[in-house]
């Protein structure tokens, strides 16, 4: 049985990409001189009112617990991989002093990622933190035209495992393509995964795509469903932890392996954000069989929401969090529950199937979480949902090395909650290693100072993506020696 169809052509496009509305260019405009004064107290969650809500009722059902296949191989498999994660060493992120603020990194991550002089910093003084002011001054919203995107080689639609819907893979072949997921020369294939409300052409996603690309692996993202240009078929589409899309196209892989139309080549799992949990999530439900079955050798995310219970009260915090991150991401949400309304629901405002009213009236995530995430998908509540979804409770049956990098100024997360002790670092069974850079807020990692050591390599993706690069290359190089 066929589980997919080529499109050949090259170009494609989308149109729910999440835009940041034009007064974000105005906050990046005006975060600069604050930044350089170092007056950011404005932008502090510390100085935020806390809201009073009405917390829904506890879930009856505990957080998921991991019950392995087979336990023995599990702890074999970690035991035999920490040594991998392990000798790991990472690098220091060191943005330039003036300009590691959360909320800097963060937009700028968006608009600035491949302006020139704001990935990395390499002349000194002024002449540095002039380019990024001329980088700044130059973006034009107007001018953002994310929905041709050129990028990859082929988009691939494959037909999900229920049969009822789609999704969209695009490939960026590290060679000749010699079948539809594979390249002759290639080490690999890279499966990247993209975050809430963006897709495969963000400029993440191809900048993760590069760093893994020039290291000679075939990088395929995939689209969660509606993220790609075409609206899906069914009411659902995906949320934070929705891992069947992504077990379906291993599955695929898998095939086409068994029926020699590729090779059996190894496979690393990549991700950012919602991205990350999906990846995280995915290689604990897997455990073991991520390894003997799929020949997923490793991961590397970044921006992992750990526990979403916990983040939820910060990317919703009154004050700049809500006004800029938690509103920008609810204008396409709620868009998109229209769109469900009128389509699958008939229009009509008192469907059962989520509640409309309360969907429209959300002023915060956790709102439209519980309205419509919760009961679109069969979760009791918001809550139910965070925690049947967060990744921190898969972490113990994660098999292959992975590493995570997050940032402890990320604006969307609860700075007080890092799970060191699921790593190797904090003795935790799993072949993890976690990094937590002082800097980068959240997916940012931009205005990087370059060491003299640095300067010397060619570099063609910013810091995070060549960091998440650096431990693919050094976990295939235990593997394959290459």
């Amino acid at each position: 049985k066929k589980t997919c169809v080529v499109v050949t052509r090259r170009t494609h496009r989308t149109h729910n990409q999440a835009q940041m509305p034009s007064y974000l260019l105005h906050t990046i405009v005006l975060a600069v001189p604050l930044l350089i004064s170092s007056s950011v107290a404005a932008f502090s969650l510390d100085a935020a009112p806390t809201e009073r809500r009405q917390r829904p009722s506890e879930p009856s059902r505990p957080p998921p617990t991991i019950i392995p296949e087979n336990e023995e191989l599990l702890r074999e498999m970690q035991a035999r991989h920490r040594d991998v994660a392990a000798t790991f060493v990472p690098s220091e992120f060191n943005p330039l002093p003036g300009f590691g603020n959360p909320h800097m990194q963060t937009i700028g991550g968006v608009f600035l990622r491949k302006s020139e002089g704001c990935s990395y910093v390499s002349e000194p003084g002024l002449a540095g933190i002039s380019k990024i002011l001329t980088a700044v001054a130059s973006i034009d919203n107007s001018a953002r035209d994310e929905d041709v995107c050129d990028y990859w080689d082929r988009r691939v639609r494959v037909e999900t495992g229920c049969g009822q819907d789609f999704f969209h893979a695009d490939v960026k072949y590290a060679g000749e393509p010699t079948s539809t997921w594979q390249s002759e020369e290639s080490k690999g294939t890279i499966i990247l995964i993209h975050g809430l409300e963006s897709n495969s052409n963000s400029s993440l996603s191809t900048d993760m795509a590069d760093a893994y690309w020039a290291d000679g692996f075939d990088v395929i993202c995939l689209n969660f469903r509606g993220c790609c240009g075409v609206p899906n078929l069914t009411i659902g589409g995906y949320h934070l932890g929705f891992t069947d899309d992504l077990r379906h196209f291993l599955e695929v892989l898998k095939e086409s392996w068994e029926t020699n139309e590729s090779e059996k080549r190894p496979l690393y799992l990549s991700g950012f954000s919602l991205g990350a949990n999906v990846v995280l999530k995915t290689l604990g439900e897997l455990g073991e069989t991520a390894e003997t079955l799929y020949n997923i050798r490793g991961a590397s995310v970044t921006g992992a929401p750990y526990d979403l219970e916990r983040n939820v009260k910060f990317i919703d915090a009154p004050g700049f969090n809500r006004a800029v991150y938690s509103n920008n991401f609810l204008k396409t949400l709620k868009k998109r529950a229209q769109y469900q309304l009128d389509v699958h629901c008939e229009g009509n405002p008192l469907t059962t199937a989520f509640d409309y009213a309360r969907v429209m009236k959300a002023t915060a995530i956790a709102d439209f979480d519980d309205s419509f995430i919760a009961p679109v998908y069969g979760f009791e509540s918001n809550i139910d949902y965070y925690r049947q979804s967060s990744c921190v409770y898969f972490l113990d049956g994660i098999a292959v090395p992975t590493f995570i990098v997050n940032s402890s100024d990320d604006p969307f997360f609860d700075p007080s909650f890092h799970p060191i002790e699921k790593s190797v670092d904090g003795g935790g069974r799993a072949p993890i290693t976690m990094v937590r850079t002082k800097y980068g807020g959240h997916l940012g990692y931009l205005f990087h100072r370059l060491r003299e050591e640095e300067k010397q390599e060619k570099r063609t993706s910013s810091w995070m993506p060549t960091e998440l690069a650096r431990f693919v290359r050094h976990v295939h190089s235990f593997d394959y020696g290459q």
